[in-house]
């Protein structure tokens, strides 16, 4: 048997990723810094995953499971050593330490690094910023694609939606996972900026639509009528962004349709605040809002959406929101042209923001 040392063992890691690795018939040992977690895991060695969506629920269980404490220096060493693939789902922040960890050590084998998180060529970007390279080492960027809702339990059980993907690069040599309905190998920017586009990029305007209107899930924001009206303007102006990207005239009907569905199952109760989180990264320069959005605005494309969101968050204070303070004080409170020139950083500061935004 295979085996997987993946570090972080929390909603995604156990949700997600444990489970894939288990149907490709790894054994999973779990890294994490949590020593209660860590005790759990090596205590009841497997757990159950429930998968829903609006029609059933799937139980699953994922067994040969153990786990080590971080600061077992020792222990973890032997682990990685014999690992043939090592992955990470710990925040993008933790990726680079944990590359180094593994390409400081003196193995021979050949051994794959997959970094499953939330950022642009994760596995790739931290890799470059360690000096010392393995070559026995492959590393694989991913894109992850799963809803895993904070879970309201002390057990190792998880509820997750049904969907999920893993997209990995089609240009990497090696194979970790088999293809399957869940694993694919793509070309890796177009399913990046998909995801980060469509489905982050609709996820975050509909979570302050739904602020502005006191919504405290984002299922109910689809329940109403002016939700789904704004979530389908919305998610068509994103596709037509992606579709100018790419320089592709794409249908993408279907996947919408699935995000909006995804959106709507009420059992995941995914909070809009915990959507809104962390202002100051999801609406700057690159990101979820503001790179579709220019990519609109420099193709004169219609972009009434991300204006109705901007009118949003200038007008409101959303103290409950974790670091919205911080970006309304810092950001938006400077007021919209200096918003557009030093958040934005345009270079080329073009009227037409004033004339589409507002100004």
């Amino acid at each position: 048997m295979k085996l997987a040392v993946h570090f972080g063992a929390g909603n995604i890691g156990r949700g997600f990723i444990a489970p894939v690795l288990f149907e490709n018939d790894y054994k999973v040992i779990f890294v994490d810094v949590n020593k209660e977690l860590v005790n759990l895991i090596n205590s009841e060695k497997s757990y159950r995953v429930t998968s829903i969506n609006s029609n059933s629920s799937d139980i699953n269980i994922v067994s040969n499971i153990t786990a080590i404490d971080l600061a077992s220096t020792d222990e973890l060493k032997t682990a990685l050593l014999d690992a043939d693939l090592i992955s990470t789902s710990v925040g993008s922040k933790f990726v680079r330490d944990i590359y180094q960890k593994v390409s400081e050590l003196d193995n021979d084998r050949n051994q794959i690094f997959v970094a499953f998180e939330n950022m642009y060529r994760a596995s790739t970007t931290s890799s470059n910023q360690v000096k010392k390279l393995n070559p026995n080492l492959e590393v694989i960027d991913a894109v992850v694609d799963k809803i895993v809702p904070p879970q309201i339990t002390d057990s190792l059980s998880v509820t997750v939606e049904k969907y999920g993907s893993i997209i990995l690069d089609e240009a990497s040599k090696g194979r970790p996972l088999k293809k399957s309905d869940v694993v694919k190998y793509e070309n890796y920017e177009n399913e990046f900026y998909k995801k980060l586009w469509l489905l982050n990029g609709l996820h975050l305007q509909l979570a302050y639509f739904g602020k502005s209107n006191n919504i405290h899930f984002i299922h109910e924001i689809l329940d109403k009528d002016i939700g789904v009206v704004f979530a389908k303007k919305t998610v068509s102006q994103l596709s037509n962004a992606f579709n100018l990207l790419t320089n592709q005239d794409l249908d993408h009907e279907d996947f919408n349709n699935l995000i909006i569905e995804r959106f709507s199952l009420a059992l995941i109760k995914d909070e809009v605040s915990r959507i809104c989180r962390n202002p100051e990264i999801k609406f700057s320069k690159d990101e979820r809002f503001e790179y579709p959005l220019r990519t609109l605005i420099s193709n004169n494309n219609d972009v009434s959406s991300f204006k109705e969101i901007l009118d949003i968050i200038f007008e409101n204070i959303f103290s409950d929101v974790e670091g919205y303070d911080q970006f309304h004080k810092e950001q938006i409170s400077m007021g919209r042209e200096k918003f557009y020139k030093e958040f934005w950083k345009l270079e080329d500061y073009s009227d037409k923001y004033i004339e589409k935004l507002g100004g």
